[in-house]
């Protein structure tokens, strides 16, 4: 593909994502799903949208299928088929080409969890790795990635929703922090536990030293130039204390069951089935609690965190109570179904 075809594809491209948010839609994966497409189009010598065959989308789809989930997929077909409704739309494409599109099976996640062990382990190597650096800003940041850690393990953010922290957001008289634009645009406040107001106060009397009350920026956590701490180099430096202490597991897939990666997003999950196996030893009510730790974990339905009760054999056991108090049908005394269910 020549300079021009290329550069003809990305403004199209381009041009889909401008028209999608005019029509007020929030397609905030759209431009990673639309890179992607187009790396594959190039390497398919595909000069237009309008060449592409449903063929050639079964076959992108069956790339997308080899390492994503399911649920990742259906969000990159989605874009494809607002992609194809404005190449319609704009006469771009004489047909639908995503009418080809396989249906996809739904796969069964298994989300990696970290024992209280590894979470120790790591704990230990992160503090550790910060009197190791001499320069007060490199120190400053292992800090900030330091208690950001900390803060997704003891409390189940996003990584998204700490990166996108300001100091202003932590309240240390109340113990609580304020959380904006999340995953499902869900404002929250959140109660802290003591100790995780202590890991962030002491980092915050480092970063006041060097930053002052008026940095360039307002980010909680600041890299080692004073500016907001990345996704990337918080997942790339929790990715490494993962090597070094031998813990990075890789994702993988068996059948329809795929096993996610020891990756940071993993303190999340882990936190919620801890918070519910804690519940349970306490003999604490884990199904009235459910709401109370779906709106702490900013989940959009309680359904969403209900998923976690399948994931150790403590956790299953409750979830079969649930099953069978909810949605197996009583039995009379005689072993017939009770009619009025």
């Amino acid at each position: 593909m020549n300079g021009a075809a290329q550069n003809e594809l990305a403004v199209t491209l381009a041009r889909f994502v401008d028209w999608a948010r005019q029509q007020g839609w929030r397609y905030q994966m759209a431009p990673v799903h639309l890179r992607h497409l187009g790396r594959f189009l190039r390497r398919q010598g595909v000069q237009e949208l309008g060449d592409v065959d449903g063929a050639l989308l079964r076959e992108y789809q069956q790339e997308l299928s080899v390492l994503r989930s399911a649920a990742t997929v259906q969000g990159y077909l989605s874009t494809l088929r607002a992609l194809w409704r404005y190449l319609l739309k704009e006469e771009l494409a004489l047909e639908d080409a995503t009418r080809s599109l396989s249906p996809l099976r739904s796969d069964y996640f298994i989300p990696q969890l970290y024992g209280a062990q590894e979470l120790r382990r790591l704990e230990r190597a992160s503090q550790a790795a910060i009197a190791q650096l001499r320069g007060p800003w490199l120190r400053l940041n292992r800090r900030a990635q330091h208690a950001a850690f900390g803060l997704l393990r003891d409390c189940g953010l996003r990584v998204s929703e700490a990166c996108r922290l300001n100091v202003n957001d932590y309240d240390s008289g109340a113990r609580t922090l304020y959380i904006e634009r999340t995953k499902f645009f869900k404002t929250r406040h959140i109660p802290l536990p003591r100790s995780t107001c202590t890991l962030i106060e002491q980092y915050l009397e480092h970063r006041h030293r060097l930053v002052g009350d008026s940095g360039e920026s307002p980010a909680l956590f600041v890299s080692m130039r004073g500016r907001r701490l990345g996704r990337g180099s918080l997942e790339a430096r929790f990715k490494q204390l993962l090597c070094e202490l031998g813990l990075y597991r890789p994702r993988r897939r068996q059948g329809r069951t795929v096993f996610g990666s020891t990756n940071l997003h993993a303190l999340r999950h882990s936190f919620a089935v801890c918070t519910l196996e804690r519940w349970q030893r306490q003999r604490r009510d884990v199904e009235a609690l459910l709401p109370l730790l779906s709106g702490y974990l900013g989940h959009a339905k309680v359904s969403y965190t209900t998923h976690y009760l399948h994931l150790t054999p403590i956790l299953r056991q409750l979830a079969s109570e649930r099953f069978a108090q909810m949605a197996l049908p009583r039995l009379d005394h005689s072993g017939t179904l009770d009619d009025d269910e």
